[in-house]
């Protein structure tokens, strides 16, 4: 991970499209401005990470494994999570 410091109204660029600005910073809270495309997704950390249950909770449930009561997708789901750190420490060197 880079680790870069600005103060307010510096900016960083990313690419050659983006640009993050630091607007102000108000104690613990430090506001920032994004420049980017349009078609370019740019989503809080934790809604990202909500998109990204929710797909996998639409390709769990249209596989031909189909939960019948809501233990068994909560077990599911459950076994799914369990896999992530594998598949995650085996794609680490992927590009």
């Amino acid at each position: 991970m880079l680790v870069l410091t600005r103060k307010v109204d510096e900016s960083i660029v990313i690419g050659d499209s983006i640009v993050f600005t630091v607007l102000a910073i108000e104690g613990e809270h430090v506001k920032i401005g994004i420049n980017a495309p349009r078609d370019v997704p740019i989503l809080r950390q934790e809604v990202f990470q909500a998109v990204q249950d929710q797909v996998k909770i639409q390709k769990l449930l249209a596989e031909e494994t189909k939960p019948d009561t809501f233990e068994e997708l909560r077990k599911l789901l459950a076994s799914e999570s369990e896999k992530e750190p594998e598949d995650q420490e085996n794609n680490k060197d992927a590009p």
